[in-house]
């Protein structure tokens, strides 16, 4: 008596036959990160043309790091240096 065909969930591997593991990894599939906002502000082209007055200068901040701020780590005054 013959087995019936497997049930196989229909997707790339789908088939029982002709089904190479270089056609199934998902690693051939993947694409490199696609940039969906840039963090600079860039001027208008007219703005770029015109004199250096027309040129905005922002003041530059830092970034704001979350959390209290970092403290300053002090050596040790009572052991001598090693």
């Amino acid at each position: 008596r013959t087995q019936p065909p497997p049930r196989l969930p229909v997707g790339p591997s789908h088939k029982f036959a002709d089904n190479y593991y270089c056609s199934r990894d998902g690693r051939r599939e993947s694409l490199p990160p696609v940039v969906v906002a840039v963090a600079q502000r860039t001027l208008p082209a007219e703005a770029q043309a015109g004199s250096p007055d027309a040129a905005v200068t922002t003041a530059g901040k830092k970034p704001v790091t979350p959390g209290p701020p970092v403290r300053k780590w002090e050596i040790s005054k009572d052991e001598p240096y090693l």
